[in-house]
């Protein structure tokens, strides 16, 4: 078998484009320059006939352009078209202005490739916050997307000139700008790159996939002592994707895997030529955003969306219309959406790709891991038997009673006060309350004095509920687990939650095997030959991948022994891997 490791790494400002206000005093006023190029994503775009040189074939791909073209996806195109000679007799200029200093590797330009009209000629000035010049360079893109290649830091303003088209008598059409490049690395210049996925299967914890990378370059690009290098611009949440293509052998087709996309973390240099990186998932991303929390008496769809507020994510259809009722106190956004996640019984995961996936974790096979895939030296064990669980529900009340929640001496400026217990009807004296939840108040004092808030308590009531578990030996001795702090889990759910964790704590079974990949994923239930042609049905919870090392992984799977089932069994339909029966 022969495999190659691709990874796309992201060297962007990943601030830039959030803080930038373009602005072109030359483009069309219906276009919308300063919303359309700090756009994340581009949408896909018309081929429209206008009137430009040479431009409206008639060959039946071309749109005609809109009566009303105000409200659509632009970008900036400029008021006047380029010459006989595609030169500008007044060059548009866009001027992109940021609220704190910056710093990249360059531009990458992306011009209008429905009909491949780029810039042929621009100049790109880069200003600090006082106006001070930085850096000046011209640059000759030769394609729709350019990248315009110059390292510049703490930069506060940027003016891009436009001297001339490709074709004569055009229109500039720029539809977006990324504040770096994407690099490729493949091959011998990726030396080491390991895939951890992880994930819980209750979600009793959100778990992060991580992947550690080391990259050769030859030109020095990581050398820290570079001064062209880009460790100086390296920063927290550059994004890597990662590929594994794999052949059989030189004659077969390729298969190409996406191995997900990682946001950078840490990294070091190893030697002038070798750099070394870690990055997390999606999901790490969660641990550096705060959620402030809050009661709640609505659906899983309308949390997911305000714990995941700003981040890419899928929720399963069956999930979204299920009741939330309870509170989330003040904490990371992580932390909220694994309190969400064990109440609904979804398993969060964000392998392979770049969306977090909340779906109930699956109970059908959906493949056969046989002998010929796995590699001498697994070990199976057997975990603790559980014989019961208790869960307490929660739920909270609004008081009646008016109380006092905070008092104390503030100094002028904007306070956050956080509140010990849940509160609503927030009143405040001595200060405004500019923002506040349940959880919380932000309160702005314009002299120093003392500030009091007031309002009603909610008031926390619980019960519990127990669920055992089945055939139990006649001489088991009594384990109970607790859980104790699901504040999401209320009476209207806390049965269901105690079943779900009893029949987890069920599947004794933990089997941890090297085996040749193909197409599993994480949570997948599959069917697994182990010792003396005995099998496991059970679910996979870790999958580590030395992906220089080939297509292997170092796997962990969760589940309980299969009793032995017949052919005739098998094709009445007892056991089947997706649609095709494992004997």
């Amino acid at each position: 078998m022969r495999t190659n490791t691709r990874v796309h790494f992201g060297l962007y400002d990943v601030t830039a484009r959030a803080d930038s206000t373009p602005s072109c005093a030359a483009a069309w006023p219906w276009a919308d320059a300063e919303a359309d190029l700090k756009a994340e994503q581009t949408p896909a775009l018309p081929k429209y006939g206008t009137l430009e040189s040479r431009q409206f074939l008639m060959d039946g791909s071309f749109t005609l352009f809109p009566d009303e073209p105000a409200g659509r996806f632009w970008g900036l195109w400029s008021a006047e078209q380029s010459d006989a000679r595609g030169r500008f007799a007044a060059p548009p200029v866009l001027n992109i202005g940021f609220t704190q200093p910056h710093s990249s590797t360059g531009f990458t330009l992306h011009f209008y490739p429905p009909t491949s009209d780029w810039a042929s000629e621009l100049t790109i000035q880069w200003f600090t916050a006082n106006s001070e010049l930085l850096a000046t360079a011209v640059f000759r893109p030769d394609a729709v997307d350019y990248y315009c290649a110059r390292k510049v830091e703490n930069y506060s303003r940027v003016s891009i000139t436009f001297a001339a088209t490709n074709r004569p008598g055009r229109y500039l059409k720029l539809t977006g700008i990324d504040y770096g490049v994407n690099l490729t690395f493949e091959g011998q210049e990726v030396v080491k790159a390991n895939v951890l996925e992880e994930v819980d299967l209750l979600s009793n914890e959100v778990r992060i996939n991580t992947l550690g990378l080391t990259l050769h370059n030859k030109d020095g690009l990581f050398s820290i002592l570079n001064p062209d290098g880009v460790f100086s611009v390296l920063q927290h949440k550059q994004k890597f994707t990662v590929f594994e293509e794999v052949r059989a052998d030189a004659r077969a087709e390729k298969l190409t895997y996406n191995m997900g996309s990682f946001y950078l973390s840490e990294w070091r240099n190893e030697s002038d030529t070798l750099a070394e990186f870690t990055a997390t998932d999606a999901v790490g991303l969660l641990d550096g955003a705060d959620h402030m929390g809050g009661v709640y008496d609505t659906t899983a769809a309308e949390l997911a969306a305000d714990i995941l507020n700003g981040y890419d994510y899928d929720l399963a259809p069956e999930l979204a219309a299920m009741a939330m009722r309870g509170w989330l106190p003040i904490g990371t956004r992580r932390s909220a959406l694994q309190q969400l996640a064990f109440a609904i019984g979804a398993v969060v995961d964000c392998s392979r790709g770049d969306k977090i996936r909340l779906y109930p974790p699956p109970t059908r096979p959906s493949s056969h891991i046989g002998a010929s895939r796995k590699w001498l030296g697994s070990k199976v064990e057997l975990k603790p038997l559980v014989t019961g669980v208790i869960v307490t529900a929660h739920q909270y009340l609004p008081g009646t009673q008016v109380e006092e929640l905070f008092r104390g001496e503030l100094l002028p400026g904007l306070h956050q006060i956080i509140f010990g217990q849940p509160a609503s009807g927030l009143e405040c004296t001595g200060g405004a309350i500019e923002a506040s939840g349940h959880n919380y108040a932000n309160v702005q004092v314009e002299s120093e004095g003392e500030v009091v808030i007031t309002g009603r308590k909610y008031a926390e009531t619980t019960t519990t509920v127990r669920a055992a578990a089945e055939n139990l030996p006649a001489n088991a001795q009594a384990n109970l687990l607790r859980v104790d702090n699901a504040t999401l889990v209320g009476p209207g759910n806390a049965a269901a939650v105690a079943r779900r964790v009893v029949d987890y704590y069920a599947k004794r079974c933990t089997q941890e095997f090297k085996m040749l990949a193909a197409h599993e994923l994480l949570a997948d239930t599959v069917i697994l030959d182990t010792f003396g042609g005995e099998r496991l049905k059970g679910a996979i919870e870790r999958m580590e991948f030395d992906l220089t090392g080939g297509y292997v992984a170092s796997t962990k799977l969760v589940g309980a022994r299969l009793a032995n089932v017949s052919s005739d069994q098998a094709r009445a339909g007892e056991i089947y891997t997706g649609e095709r029966s494992v004997i």
